[in-house]
Order: structure tokens, then C-alpha cells, then sequence
């Protein structure tokens, strides 16, 4: 029989965390394991322990019946399969070292702490000690919640993407872009305070943490709209001009009726084009590279948060095409209404799952 012991530590929970193992087989150790683990919850730090001791194994002793002793009553438990496992976090990593387990006879047993010592030493010599990450360890502590979706190594941040009320602009069916700059209209206004009372009962619904920080654009409507987000949500207000709205030049405040009868056949040409520019107005194209540099550096100074972005119809499918790794077409085929809330989860820019997009049901239908 061989007989592992494993503990974590986390000097925070979640904090600088570690785990020590050590295995023994008929009395006689076999080998000690430790690894520092980043930052980590405890309960993330004791499930690593359990998994270097089956990795350890697979490889050394692959068919050998074991016992794993651990301190931690949740992991013995949940391995045990007596008790559900809500957290999304710790399924990841009971996935992985049910997998790890296969066919062999494996189990699991409570320990007091103090027959536990040695890997409890351990975990706290790794903490303690000068050595680097493991390459596993690297892993971000928050996962996609797909098990299929790949893994990542960078803390994510949650990103609530909100178009702005209502306009007189909007209501009116006139272009509104970056040179147009009319204040939200009495419907826009409480369409702005259910935002926040929206974005509560996602993020509930999500189990995702509410904003920190909140970045808009400058134009009226979506500084409007983000400051009353920030009355009901307490945020960082951050005003950003890379936000505004795509440039029409001059379109600004005019019906497509009129220009679809002035100049039907410029309109045809620019319609589906992602780099064709309105008299003095801006492409999609250049749009997308200030929407999504501003995205980029918001995700990179937020990781293991929430933000909020508040901006107009375009940004929002700026966003909508980079966390789904769409095609073009969506640019101008995925609808966006007032006041309504996306949200996705960055991991980096390079991956992103996506909760919900124009989420609307918090809106009035009249």
C-alpha cells in the first residue's frame, strides 16, 4: 500500500500560496514534494497537492493501490464524491485529478492537522523558499467555465460592455457619432438607472464580482449613463476619448432616408466595407484598432477583476467581434440597444467566454 499525505497553504486566501506532499510506501518514504502556486485560494493549494501526489505516481507507480491523508475534510469529501462540488473552480480541479485517478484504486481519508505535519512543513518551506513557479502552477486560479474551453494562464477580467440611454438623436432616427454630442433624453435617464440594478442581478445570476472600475467615453451620453451606474455601484469613474462613438463626418445628424436619396450609390459602397471613411468621418477599421487598443490596456490593468466600459453602438460590436473571434459581418449585423449590458470574461485578449450580449429584460417596452 502506499500512503500520501497533502496539504496547501495560502498566506491570504486567497494569497501567495503553496502546496507540500509527501509518500510512503510500507513505512518507507518514497519522496517529498513541494511547489509554490502564485497567488491561490487554500482550497485550490490543497486540491495541487492531491494532484502532484497522482502525477507523481502515474508515472512511478502506475497501478499501486493508494490512500491519500489530508487535513482538509471539503477536498477528502468532495474526492470522496460524498459531497457536491458548486464551486466551478474547484470541478476543474476535481476533474483533473479524477482523471489523473483512472481505473486505479484510490482513497481518500480526514486527518487532524497535527498528523499532518510533514506535508504542512513542506508546503510552508515552499513558500518560504527561493524557487521558481511550477510550469502547472502557472495556471490562473479563475478557468473558463467550459471544461472543454483551453485552459489559461492569465487572470481574467470580467468586462461589462454598456451602450448609453436613449438620445433625442436616437429617438429621432438621426446618424449620432463622435461629432454629435446631444444629452440622454428622459427616457435615456432611466434607462441609465436600471443599468445598475441590471448589472446587480447579473453579476448575481454569474457569480461574477461588480464593477470596479468604470470606463466611458466622453461624449455626453455615455458619461451620463456611467455616472449613474457609479451612484448605484460604487466605481471608478475613468473618461476615455478612445470610447466615442465611430466618426460619421458629415452624416452627423442626418436620416440614411436623406442619404440613401442624396447619394444612394456612396452609401451602397460603404455599406459592408470595413475600410471605407464617410466625408471627413472615420472606417470601421479605425474604430476597431482605438475601441479594442483601449480594451486591451483596461484587460491588462485589470487582472482577477470587473470593469465596466459604457460607449455607443459601434464600440459595442468592436467588443462583440473580438470576444467571439468573429467575422467582419458583425460589425454592422449584431444589434446593440440602448442601455443594454454584454458581459464577457477576458483571459488576456487572446480568449474570451461571453455570459450574455444586449441583455435587455431590465429595459421598459414602452
Amino acid at each position: 500500500m502506499i500512503i500520501g499525505y497533502a496539504d496547501g497553504a495560502s498566506r491570504g486566501n486567497p494569497g501567495l500560496a503553496s502546496y507540500g506532499a509527501v509518500i510512503y510506501q510500507d513505512d518507507v518514504e518514497l519522496v517529498r514534494l513541494r511547489a509554490k502556486l502564485g497567488v491561490a485560494t487554500n482550497n485550490f493549494a490543497e486540491y495541487s497537492g492531491v494532484i502532484a501526489i497522482l502525477e507523481y505516481l502515474n508515472i512511478h507507480f502506475p497501478s499501486t493501490p493508494v490512500l491519500i491523508r489530508m487535513d482538509s475534510k471539503l477536498v477528502v469529501e468532495q474526492l470522496s464524491g460524498r459531497w457536491k462540488i458548486k464551486s466551478p473552480d474547484m470541478m476543474e480541479l476535481a476533474i483533473k485529478a479524477r482523471g489523473l485517478i483512472g481505473s486505479r484504486d484510490v482513497n481518500f481519508e480526514w486527518i487532524p492537522r497535527e498528523l499532518n505535519s510533514v506535508a504542512d512543513a513542506l508546503a510552508n518551506e515552499a513558500l518560504d523558499s527561493e524557487e521558481s513557479l511550477t510550469e502547472s502552477a502557472r495556471l490562473a486560479n479563475h478557468q473558463p467555465k467550459s471544461i472543454r474551453a483551453p485552459r489559461q494562464h492569465i487572470e481574467p477580467t470580467v468586462v461589462y460592455a454598456i451602450r448609453h440611454g436613449h438620445t433625442s438623436s436616437t429617438e429621432s432616427g438621426l446618424i449620432s457619432g463622435s461629432s454629435d454630442d446631444p444629452s440622454l433624453s428622459e427616457l435615456g435617464f432611466t434607462e441609465a438607472d436600471l443599468v445598475a440594478s441590471a448589472i446587480q442581478t447579473l453579476a448575481k445570476r454569474f457569480d461574477l464580482d461588480l464593477p470596479e472600475r468604470i470606463y466611458h467615453s466622453t461624449q455626453l451620453r455615455a458619461t451620463q449613463t456611467a455616472a449613474r451606474i457609479a451612484d448605484r455601484i460604487p466605481a471608478q469613474l475613468i473618461p476615455s476619448d478612445q470610447l466615442r462613438e465611430i466618426g460619421f463626418g458629415e452624416w452627423e445628424r442626418l436620416s440614411m432616408g436623406e442619404l440613401e436619396h442624396e447619394i444612394s450609390s456612396e452609401i451602397e459602397s460603404w455599406r459592408g466595407s470595413m475600410t471605407m471613411r464617410p466625408p471627413a468621418g472615420e472606417s470601421v477599421a479605425d474604430l476597431e484598432a482605438r475601441v479594442l487598443g483601449e480594451l486591451t490596456r483596461a484587460v491588462e490593468d485589470n487582472p482577477g477583476k470587473s470593469i465596466c466600459l459604457v460607449a455607443h453602438m459601434m464600440p459595442m460590436r468592436a467588443i462583440a467581434r473580438k470576444a467571439l473571434k468573429a467575422s467582419p459581418e458583425v460589425s454592422w449585423s449584431m444589434q446593440f440597444a440602448p442601455a443594454s449590458v454584454s458581459i464577457y470574461r477576458f483571459f488576456g485578449t487572446e480568449f474570451a467566454e461571453t455570459f450574455t450580449i444586449n441583455y435587455c429584460a431590465h429595459l421598459p417596452l414602452d
